[in-house]
């Protein structure tokens, strides 16, 4: 089941869309432990659309704190950036904190191993004990286009949490692959999709954001980003982490086999990303199979510092 909400105002609209999909009772139970995970270093500072809003995560927890014992909110360290800064300049450890949550680096503190059965390519892995110890897992990210996977939604969001700073490794190994082999370790049990404000053309960076005043919400995060990738003008089966999550049982990209609530006619046609920047399938894993670890690392990090550049100057 998946909720669609119209509105400009984020909190009304975060407990509506959860409301139409049976109220928060049906996810969290009384003691719970929540953890929620929101897009923070895949964005740029100052720039809505490129990091889950701070009112969507106050809403959120405004909704589930008195039902739930203990709320955690975390990011990882990025190639990037520094989650810790991220959290802190974002404005999403304020938001977090005033409203009663706990909030963590998932890069530092305690790790546990996790194991996949039937992994695509991560057969075992270190977590943090936060993730691998909470009783719900929700997944919060902002609608964003992606020059390697396309989109960045609920799925894609899930890749946050990997302890590890230098994260090229992963994309050598083939980054839809190893999406859905963190969305089959740690299914999210909500998806919240801020679609407030996104960011279309050549994200996660770069793009442009785009008043999209959406909230998507779902009890499936492959249903959820399926019903997502619809409104802003994707075809899910064309998306490969949802193709292959999918083809592993994890949900369905079908929206006949999705009950939709709420706005059915609240399509947005998205700006993808330039054909030129996007990769996908065999060239991409060529591609990255061919660039050193490290050089992977710099272009990232030339990426996103031109990115910033690019804003400061729109800014002024």
């Amino acid at each position: 089941m998946v909720s669609i909400v119209e509105g400009e105002e984020p909190r009304s609209m975060v407990f509506k869309a959860i409301e139409l999909l049976g109220g928060i009772d049906k996810f969290i139970k009384s003691g719970d432990v929540v953890f929620i995970k929101p897009n923070v270093c895949g964005g740029v500072v100052g720039k809505r659309g490129s990091y889950t809003s701070p009112e969507v995560i106050a809403a959120l927890i405004e909704l589930i704190k008195k039902k739930s014992s203990r709320i955690i909110v975390g990011e990882a360290d990025s190639e990037m950036y520094d989650a810790d800064r991220m959290l802190n300049e974002t404005g999403i450890r304020r938001a977090a904190e005033d409203c009663g949550a706990e909030v963590v680096n998932l890069s530092k503190g305690e790790m546990v191993k996790k194991v996949v059965p039937d992994a695509y390519m991560l057969k075992e892995f270190e977590i943090s004990k936060v993730v691998a110890e909470a009783d719900k897992i929700i997944s919060v990210p902002v609608a964003k286009a992606h020059s390697i996977t396309d989109v960045t939604l609920s799925l894609k969001c899930m890749f946050g949490i990997l302890p590890e700073k230098h994260k090229a490794k992963y994309h050598k190994l083939g980054i839809n692959r190893v999406i859905t082999d963190m969305v089959k370790a740690f299914p999210p049990h909500l998806s919240v999709i801020d679609a407030t404000v996104g960011m279309e053309g050549e994200g996660p960076f770069k793009g442009n954001p785009v008043a999209l005043n959406l909230i998507i919400c779902g009890d499936n995060a492959v249903a959820t980003d399926s019903v997502t990738v619809s409104v802003l003008g994707y075809k899910p089966a064309k998306i490969k982490h949802l193709e292959l999550a999918a083809k592993c049982g994890l949900g369905p990209i079908n929206l006949d086999a999705i009950d939709i609530k709420g706005e059915k006619g609240a399509e947005r046609e998205f700006k993808k990303a330039p054909v030129g920047i996007r990769f996908s399938g065999k060239i991409a894993n060529i591609f990255r199979s061919l660039i050193p670890e490290k050089g992977l690392s710099n272009f990232f990090h030339h990426y996103y510092e031109s990115a910033v550049d690019e804003w400061r100057k729109k800014e002024k």
